[in-house]
């Protein structure tokens, strides 16, 4: 182990580390493609346009298993190897999660639908000033690339596929990105100031922007903020990428099962449209009685534990 003290010190390294070992992984990835894919390196750059062809997307789903691996997985498991005595109990994942304590993660996940729906909605009709057009537009375009994407990861024809995209869109980013964020920015932050909330919060706006998605920010920060405040209040890391691991697999499950037209017509409008407004309303309320019980009862059985 090496001693790395300092908040912004270790979170250079941790980033450095991200850079480095992603961009290894991305490398690698290419590298790899023509062996296993046949495809030249020159023509991966042409991969997106043909989203409709099952080979372009198996080399995708590969480049992204990498991506995952390379900028989250790899660089959290080694900072905490190198820099922690106890890398298992400072990433607090030490202990199991309570069978309560996950029923209640999957009914708050379930209540919070609709209000995350409304408010993609809402982030989605924010429109910039007239002199930041091109930027709004450059934003649009990388938004609808990604959009593209993601709906040609969930076409899905049978159950094989479906497990694949339980893995690369659900269980992996789930781990990766809980362990970066929650698990050593959040905690970090927080060691070095008296409230949780700053430490909560920045990793919320760094796990958002992280993802280049601007018409998705608020949405994907209110989440990581949550996210955030389960770990605050469970001291248990499995829980925070249990909830993160649900909304993933909440997405991938539909797609399966409705198809990405009925997922869109039906799941992703739940709460957004007028005609389901109140289903926004009743979700909240419902994650807002359910929350509290929840901090109440973690928050008397730490007092219990000590």
């Amino acid at each position: 182990m090496y001693h790395l003290s300092g908040t912004i010190p270790r979170l250079l390294v941790l980033l450095g580390f991200c850079l480095v070992i992603g961009a290894l992984a991305a490398l690698g990835g290419l590298a790899l493609v023509e062996p296993l894919y046949g495809i030249a390196i020159q023509d991966i750059s042409s991969l997106t346009a043909n989203l409709d062809d099952p080979k372009s997307i198996a080399i995708l789903k590969f480049l992204q298993l990498l991506n995952t691996l390379g900028l989250f997985v790899i660089p959290a498991v080694l900072f905490v190897v190198l820099f922690e005595k106890k890398p298992i109990k400072t990433l607090q994942l030490n202990h199991l999660i309570t069978p309560i304590n996950a029923v209640m993660v999957f009914l708050l996940m379930l209540c919070l639908i609709p209000s995350i729906n409304w408010l993609v909605e809402w982030n989605k009709s924010i429109n910039l000033p007239e002199q930041f057009e091109a930027i709004e537009n450059w934003m649009k375009q990388a938004e609808d690339r990604a959009m593209g994407l993601t709906k040609a990861f969930l076409r899905m024809d049978n159950a094989s596929e479906l497990w694949h995209n339980l893995l690369l869109v659900a269980a992996l980013p789930a781990i990766g990105e809980e362990l970066i964020f929650r698990g050593i920015v959040q905690q970090n932050i927080n060691r070095s100031f008296k409230t949780a909330h700053l430490g909560i919060w920045i990793s919320a706006i760094l796990f958002s922007a992280l993802h280049m998605q601007f018409y998705g920010f608020f949405p994907r920060m209110f989440l990581g903020a949550f996210f955030g405040y389960l770990l605050v209040w469970t001291k248990n890391l499995w829980v925070p990428i249990l909830a993160h691991f649900i909304n993933n697999a909440l997405a991938v499950l539909i797609a399966y099962r409705l198809g990405l037209e009925g997922m869109e017509a039906q799941f992703d409008q739940l709460g957004a449209s007028q005609d389901t407004t109140w289903f926004s309303l009743a979700g909240l309320v419902l994650f807002t009685v359910l929350l509290f019980l929840f901090y109440r009862s973690n928050s008397w059985n730490r007092a219990r534990r000590t």
